[in-house]
């Protein structure tokens, strides 16, 4: 009765309102869900959460801002569902940050307000979890879902001694992808959050905490291998401006290029920031990268992806793209 009265109290309350201290509670795998006027897709998001067969479990809602529809909505669903409230819109890591300032778990797990996860999730990876070994973040594989067609991802485990950013960024073939390891598959110990809270970029957010994870806390990633969350990938869902902004993506590489292997920098610029130059029709851009990449020691490969970006027509590249999507495992049907 206590939880309840708790969590009827919380729904009123802004973040700073409930903040956690100390170490968290052993057992207690908190999840927390930033959402942004998503109520259908949240609901679904909330509903896997609630559903997990580790019940020691609390499910934190943030919204990014006021969001009287989703308040009202999730008022008194379950004493393990908690709900607070930015006071205005400050983007997905300020709202992250908030629901672990705001967590009691010894350990944590996000969740994207359109994505859900598989009862077994957080129990996998609660069952590698190693309270003396904090710096270990568990990661399971993530179901990558365009419509009726789900592809398994990653295709292999991330290597004893290989650098997150080599894992996360080469390519190894045309048509092939990089590791995969979306915050949404993570398990992390509340410690390195605190050490390494999220942090605003216009654009690779995720992959930019992994990499201040990794090298500010000494953070590593071993593989539970079920495939446990579900990715829902809308291939022309992308902002207009998302899609064309390559001056970010630059800008985000010089920020993390003294972590960035040579290979991973090069292959950065010659898939993400070149695409969308092309996309932009940004032809001075687009010399731009080519420069930079072609004074970096690229690889045969790296020159191949420029030569497409320069020939292609932009309707090839994105079949390409749609193509490397759907070059995982196949998730196989109950």
């Amino acid at each position: 009765m206590e939880l309840l009265q708790q969590n009827l109290r919380l729904t009123e309350l802004t973040h700073g309102e409930r903040r956690s201290l100390g170490p968290g509670e052993p057992g207690l795998v908190s999840i927390i869900i930033p959402t942004y006027r998503r109520l259908h897709d949240l609901l679904l998001a909330v509903d896997s959460a609630l559903a997990q067969t580790h019940t020691n479990i609390e499910v934190i809602v943030v919204a990014d801002g006021p969001d009287p529809e989703v308040r009202a909505a999730l008022h008194g669903l379950d004493p393990r569902l908690f709900y607070l409230e930015l006071e205005t819109n400050r983007g997905p890591a300020a709202a992250r940050n908030a629901g672990v300032r705001s967590s009691r778990g010894e350990w944590l797990t996000f969740l994207d307000d359109d994505d859900t996860i598989l009862p077994e999730k957080v129990a996998a990876s609660f069952a590698m979890a190693d309270s003396a070994r904090p710096l270990r973040m568990i990661s399971c594989r993530t179901i990558y879902r365009r419509g009726k067609k789900e592809d398994v991802w990653p295709s292999r485990p991330i290597w004893p001694d290989e650098d997150v950013a080599d894992y996360i960024l080469i390519r190894r073939s045309l048509l092939g992808r990089p590791g995969v390891l979306p915050i949404q598959a993570l398990m992390v110990h509340r410690s390195i959050l605190q050490q390494v809270p999220f942090s605003t970029h216009k654009d690779h957010e995720d992959w930019a905490w992994l990499l201040d994870a990794w090298h500010i806390a000494g953070a590593r990633v071993e593989f539970c291998w079920q495939p446990l969350v579900i990715y829902n990938i809308v291939t022309n869902s992308i902002s207009r401006s998302r899609r064309m902004n390559w001056q970010d993506s630059m800008e985000w590489a010089e920020r993390y290029q003294p972590w960035l292997s040579k290979r991973a920098y090069n292959s950065f610029l010659t898939t993400k920031v070149a695409l969308k130059a092309k996309r932009a029709h940004d032809w001075r851009g687009l010399r731009e990268i080519i420069s930079k990449v072609m004074h970096n020691n690229p690889s045969l490969l790296d020159v191949v992806f420029l030569a497409g970006m320069v020939l292609l027509p932009s309707f090839v590249l994105h079949l390409a793209w749609k193509s490397s999507l759907a070059s995982g495992e196949r998730r196989p049907k109950n």
